[in-house]
């Protein structure tokens, strides 16, 4: 520890010591001191770079007490929502009453206008700023600014530098240790401290070769772990999702850790929203003996429940993908870190210590360790084993909207090179639709991006037209974009957005697909020429957009399912056995099993693909506005259908809280049961959840609830009624209009009761094998039997 150091104002002295006494510290860190003494307390910009575990966050603290007694309000941003409640508790707990306080979650602007302190991402504030709202925060906190060397947020973060320095903002950005912070302080015109301390919790780095093991990764990886179990728990990172996967049941299989003492089985059944699929059995035998898998395909809720096994000790082996690389703080002692390639190329140095970085965060530990496994010689000099991890070199943050210049050594530069002219094509068309709009304005913009900057460009006047590479590409692409029709390039003092421009841009902010301008530009043209749409060509054209609203490979040619597809008019292809998968099995209410036998597809990512495709739908109607037509009335009905995972009719069903696919099928199932052998004429087998359920009730009410609703698999005693409230309510007449989407099949009718036309052949349900193996020949039963 430290005192605070001599030469500071009587002010900042007073203000340093209540925050002190408010956060239970006794004094302040070597950190703290530096950033003090280097007068980080004074009004401007600064660039704090610190390892792990060194007090960053009371510095930026200060800052933000310092602005409020200004009379100035302030923006605390971080990386991900998640992070966003934790931060405000935080602040909440030392923040004087006086001081309203607000948390943005994504794409909500209200807190910007009223609070003096709201923390959000650095998404929220962009959309906020660039829309005019966020221009009047006066100081704004960049936590984790190393997150600018991703692809996923660091276009999204230079760009609210761009826009934060452009209006005049003050910037405090604090850091994990970067390439160049000394090019990075210059583009933000900031002060640059780095502290001197050292890590908190030391990392030791223990390369481990592989060499010619015949054994799989995960058995590797298995014995690796019990060689060294004294110092878990361990987090593993993958490339790959089926890396992380299959690894995870390898470990599970080879190690043995303490089991832990919660059902996880209820856990997961309870997070999901169907029926349990292969992969969640995976997860569930992984959980139970102590070890996990963690990958951006499975649903928020199972993520969920894996972080906080992990964080309340239950897990002590997380196999994960780059999903928890970046602020996730939890009692992990060792990283190993199995694939250190990318299709053939070593990750980044950068990425190698963000991933080994996640050691030594939480729990009480003196050394924390670090275990990259590598097979080729040219690993220990790439990525400087031997040496302290403080001490390695890193490459340099590089620009997401252009490359370095050419007399640079661009080969030590991250630059987004693959994405850079569509994130500047992007950047280009926000910019005319938000009031940009003239050319001096918008080579403006791009000369003060971190890209501008390392062109040269001057960044205290507006550069003279065309006389360098920035102003240059600027004019290119605007031409470009004019001849798309994105943008009305008239002249350099009259740049106008066009209908296309405001339609492609307002649904970009509305949705996380990240789709280029073309890609919907190319759905525009086929809303204007298919016109009525159908769900199926909907989401054949999603599924093409993004892989994130696409199922996957189909491997059955015989698939019967693409016989049906012909016969609409759909080829042979990924997108079309998507579109029927969720329009004739998924919004139809179909088990998840059945749909993987059907379909011969890999049904883990069914829900979160579903999610996916009814965020991009659901914001369709930004696109039509740039076309003749107006939205089908029935897009709002179809896209609860593929959140929810049920027929229109259940929607009233899964309206009523605790009440998700998962339930409306478990109660489907037991209606099914219930129902094997009645000798009274009843709906139909392909009738809906709540036209049955509304039927048993009325032939039998009095025992409704304990012998239908309360005999289904996840129905509790605090579900039931609920249940039983929404039935009543659908037989009164209270469910509210839905339009029903013009689907062309449904699986309800194709699938699980045959085929009397002759178009396709089905097996046999689940439930329609029970009823037949269970049906009792020796006398007829009635609905009096469920009274």
């Amino acid at each position: 520890m430290a005192d605070i150091p001599d030469g500071l104002s009587h002010s900042s002295v007073e203000r340093v010591e209540s925050l002190l006494q408010r956060k239970g510290f006794d004094s302040v860190n070597e950190t703290q001191a530096a950033f003090l003494k280097a007068d980080g307390m004074n009004e401007g910009n600064t660039l704090l770079c610190a390892e792990t575990g060194n007090g960053k966050t009371f510095c930026a603290e200060t800052v933000v007490q310092r602005a409020l007694e200004n009379g100035k309000s302030v923006a605390y941003l971080v990386p991900s929502v998640s992070l966003t409640n934790g931060k405000y508790e935080s602040i909440s707990e030392w923040l004087d009453g006086g001081y309203t306080l607000a948390n943005a979650t994504w794409g909500d602007t209200a807190g910007y206008q009223h609070a003096d302190v709201i923390v959000a991402t650095f998404d929220s504030y962009y959309e906020a700023a660039i829309r005019g709202v966020g221009l009047g925060v006066d100081t704004l906190i960049f936590d984790d600014f190393h997150e600018i060397y991703s692809d996923f947020r660091g276009d999204t973060i230079e760009k609210c530098l761009t826009i934060a320095r452009q209006n005049g903002a003050e910037i405090f950005a604090n850091s994990a240790t970067v390439g160049n912070p000394d090019e990075i302080a210059r583009w933000l015109e900031s002060d640059l401290v780095i502290s001197p301390a050292k890590r908190g919790v030391p990392i030791v780095e223990r390369p481990v070769k592989k060499g010619d093991s015949r054994k799989s990764y995960g058995e590797f990886i298995g014995d690796l772990i019990m060689d060294n179990r004294e110092v878990g728990p361990f987090m593993i990172f993958n490339f790959s999702t089926s890396n992380a996967q299959t690894r995870a049941l390898r470990i599970k299989d080879n190690c043995r850790f303490e089991r832990p003492d919660t059902d996880y089985r209820a856990k997961v059944e309870a997070a999901v929203d169907t029926v349990l699929t292969s992969t969640h059995h995976d997860l569930i035998s992984c959980l139970e003996n102590g070890v996990a898998f963690h990958y951006a395909g499975l649903e928020n809720s199972i993520k969920e429940l894996v972080e906080e096994g992990v964080k309340n000790g239950d897990i002590k082996c997380i196999s994960c993908t780059t999903t928890l690389a970046y602020g996730f703080d939890s009692p992990i002692q060792s990283v190993i870190v199995a694939d250190l390639a990318r299709f053939g190329q070593f990750i980044g140095k950068y990425e190698y210590i963000q991933w080994i970085g996640r050691a030594g965060r939480g729990g009480d530990m003196e050394e924390a360790y670090a275990y990259p496994i590598y097979t080729d010689e040219e690993a220990e000099e790439y990525f400087e084993f031997g040496t302290p991890v403080e001490e390695k070199s890193l490459e340099s943050i590089g620009s997401h909207f252009g490359p370095v210049p050419d007399d640079f050594p661009s080969d030590e530069y991250i630059s987004n090179a693959e994405n850079a002219d569509t994130n500047l094509r992007w950047l280009l068309i926000e910019l005319v639709v938000s009031g940009w709009n003239t050319l001096d304005e918008l080579i403006e913009f791009v000369s003060m991006t971190l890209y501008g900057f390392y062109q040269g460009t001057s960044m205290s006047a507006t550069p003279t037209l065309g006389n360098d590479e920035v102003a240059q590409k600027v004019i290119r692409f605007t031409e470009e974009l004019d001849e798309k029709g994105f943008i009305n390039y008239q002249s350099d003092n009259q740049i106008t957005p066009t209908e296309l421009g405001e339609a492609v841009f307002e649904y970009d902010h509305a949705t996380r697909l990240e789709p280029t301008p073309d890609a919907l530009k190319g759905v525009v043209r086929m809303l204007e020429n298919y016109h009525p749409i159908s769900p199926e060509r909907l989401i054949k054209e999603f599924a093409t957009v993004s892989y994130t609203c696409d199922l996957g490979e189909s491997h059955s040619e015989d698939n019967p399912l693409w016989e049906l597809l012909e016969r609409h008019g759909y080829e042979q292809s990924n997108s079309s056995m998507t579109a029927a998968v969720m329009t004739w099995l998924w919004c139809q209410g179909i088990n998840a099993d059945l749909i993987e036998d059907r379909a011969d597809i890999d049904v883990a990512h069914l829900s979160t693909t579903a999610s996916n495709l009814s965020e991009a739908i659901g914001a369709i109607g930004e696109l039509y506005n740039a076309t003749p037509h107006e939205e089908p009335v029935w897009v709002e009905t179809f896209t609860q259908q593929l959140a929810d995972g049920v027929t229109v009719k259940d929607l009233h069903l899964t309206s009523y809280d605790g009440i998700a696919r998962g339930r409306v099928m478990a109660l489907e199932d037991q209606i099914q049961t219930a129902w094997s052998g009645l000798d009274k004429d009843m709906p139909p087998g392909h009738a809906t959840t709540i036209e049955k359920l509304a039927f048993q009730q009325k032939q039998a009410p009095s025992g409704f609830e304990e012998n239908i609703v309360l005999s289904a698999d996840h129905i509790s005693t605090g579900t039931a009624p609920t249940v039983v409230e929404a039935v009543k309510d659908w037989t009164a007449g209270d469910s509210g209009e839905l339009t029903q989407p013009p689907i062309s099949e449904s699986g309800r009718n194709f699938l699980n009761f045959g085929n009397s036309s002759g178009t396709i052949e089905m097996p046999q349900s689940a439930s329609e094998s029970t009823e037949s193996s269970s049906r009792d020949t020796t006398r007829g039963t009635s609905l009096d039997d469920f009274v």
